[in-house]
């Protein structure tokens, strides 16, 4: 059992607290203040929303705010459980260091399994505890409403667990017959932050809503997520029968993926297994073909470097490219869905839509830098770059090119549905291309000074510099900070300007910014850069 209990640590710190693993106590002590800080923002958030849909729903409905924020529970720890599972369950690095230590093989599984549902109830307390919770108050529930809450908050994560465990098994098995693993990965990852993104949009049109639509809400809800929706009727109507059928139904998935999954440990783990060839050096092996390859130029190669590095780990990938593609997805939405709200808010107050709309993009822009870890990135790898005779602006500019890429086509679809849904001219076209333009070299470049001055090339996982690094915060809080900042003051400054001359002269700060930055990085850019040992 103590072999159980120490397994089960080491995976849960390796999944869950990679920045308190340093031997180094301040940074280690660092490490997990920053990780409180963020369970207690993830929480307070939490707690807001689930209040605010609460109090905007009718008298006698508020119980449905608990089954509304159990579906989104469900859809978040498919996207959490889908990025753990790989690596985690299927394919693990360190399974020839554990079978070589003297342990049972089945206490390796259940320290697999285990770990992992620990990662999910971690997930899933800090989405579902507060609307259990908060729901419970409003609507006066007794002393059983929270131990079945209790039962619940433990059995939901389950089928979710069980379906990103299958898709996460699904993409290693189909990495063995397409070529692009990681980028079926990253489509997945949009497809399902996607949906989400979507889903609260939806339900913010059912607050203020009449008491039928939301019934036929819950009836939908109950039709197909049963194995939630009869825990929670349990809950709040006391059927006892439905939350029996709800815990048989979990309890019955969950068992079934177990069984399962331990009669094929060894065959999906073991890297003398068929199995276990074919998923991870398959389409390598079945389709090598040697051919001439074309020379290309230095910022060529090193662009399809930063590239395949860009999309190839996904943790990077989607630290960076979900904001503007969710961005995109709301804007999208807006549009075409509250077409008819937007034009009388346009129509209202004329003055204000391009300083929002342009402050939207810099909002875009100035949330999505992969530059601030890109120096990180290299890892042992940096002194190999630093040794090739090319011009140090040339991987500077490879660098920020990736951030462009991700930034200037998000934007640019904005504003082309801006042009065709909120009919804005062609002058106010010009000027959000201009805001694009402007800000993504603000970001990019800032991006990159910053990580030339903070960096770490000492990292085993790629996590600990794309999402906990110093410059990955300040360009984060930061950019969301100024950001906001210039929409609010734009808004103000509509009094004494017109809208073309706030965007105007936004994106002449962001100019004489971008030509500071690019004179430093040309000059003491390129000095820090070989300074880095």
């Amino acid at each position: 059992m103590s072999n159980l209990w120490l397994l089960m640590k080491i995976q849960i710190q390796g999944i869950l607290f990679r920045t308190t693993t340093h031997r180094n106590k301040k940074k280690k002590a660092a490490g997990f203040g920053m990780l409180i800080l963020l369970a207690v923002v993830f929480m307070y958030m939490s707690v807001v929303y689930v209040s605010g849909m609460v109090m905007a729903f009718p008298e006698g409905y508020q119980y449905i705010a608990l089954y509304i924020m159990g579906m989104v529970t469900i859809f978040m720890l498919l996207i959490f459980g889908y990025q753990s599972a790989g690596g985690h369950l299927f394919g693990f690095k360190d399974y020839d260091l554990l079978m070589s230590l003297p342990i049972k093989k089945s206490e390796v599984l259940v320290s697999k399994f285990l770990s992992f549902l620990v990662l999910e109830y971690f997930y899933g307390f800090f989405l579902l505890a507060p609307s259990i919770v908060i729901v419970g108050i409003v609507c006066k529930y007794g002393f059983m409403y929270y131990v079945l809450g209790l039962v619940a908050w433990l059995l939901i994560p389950l089928v979710p667990m069980v379906i990103a465990a299958l898709l996460a098994y699904l993409s290693m098995y189909m990495a063995g017959k397409f070529k692009y693993k990681n980028l079926m990965n990253n489509i997945f990852y949009i497809i399902l932050m996607g949906a989400v993104f979507v889903l609260i949009f939806a339900y913010q049109n059912l607050l203020g809503q009449e008491a039928g639509q939301l019934l036929d809400l819950l009836s939908n809800i109950e039709r197909y997520l049963p194995f939630m929706s009869f825990l929670f009727d349990g809950m709040v109507f006391g059927d006892l029968l439905k939350y029996l059928l709800g815990i048989l139904i979990n309890v019955a998935v969950f068992g079934l993926f177990v069984g399962l999954f331990s009669k094929n440990f060894m065959k999906l783990n073991s890297p003398n297994s068929y199995e276990f060839h074919l998923h991870q050096f398959g389409y390598k092996v079945k389709n090598f073909k040697l051919r001439a390859t074309k020379a290309n130029s230095s910022f060529k190669a090193l662009f399809n470097k930063e590239l395949r590095t860009y999309f190839s780990n996904t943790v990077y990938f989607m630290n960076t490219a979900v904001m503007p593609i969710l961005l995109v997805i709301g804007f999208a939405y807006l549009c075409i869905f509250m077409r008819e709200e937007m034009n009388i808010v346009r129509n209202m107050m004329p003055e204000i839509i391009m300083p929002v709309f342009c402050g939207a993009i810099l909002l875009l822009a100035l949330m999505s830098c992969t530059t601030n870890s890109s120096i990180s990135l290299e890892g042992k790898n940096f002194d190999s770059l630093k040794s090739y005779p090319i011009d140090v602006m040339d991987i500077f500019m490879a660098k920020m090119s990736v951030n462009w890429l991700v930034i200037i086509p998000c934007a640019l679809i904005c504003s082309v549905m801006a042009v065709i849904f909120l009919n804005l001219s062609l002058g106010d076209f010009l000027l959000c291309v201009l805001t694009t333009l402007t800000s993504s070299f603000f970001i990019s470049s800032l991006g990159l000074i910053l990580n030339l001055h903070f960096y770490r090339l000492d990292w085993d996982n790629a996590a600990v510099v794309v999402k906990q690094s110093m410059p990955v915060w300040i360009t984060t809080i930061g950019g969301m900070v100024v950001a906001i900042g210039i929409i609010f003051l734009g808004v103000q400054l509509t009094e004494y300007l017109s809208a073309t001359m706030i965007v105007v002269l936004m994106n002449l700060v962001l100019l004489l910014f971008d030509i500071a930055f690019f004179v430093y990085l040309n000059k003491g850019g390129r000095k820090q850069f070989m300074k880095i040992h």
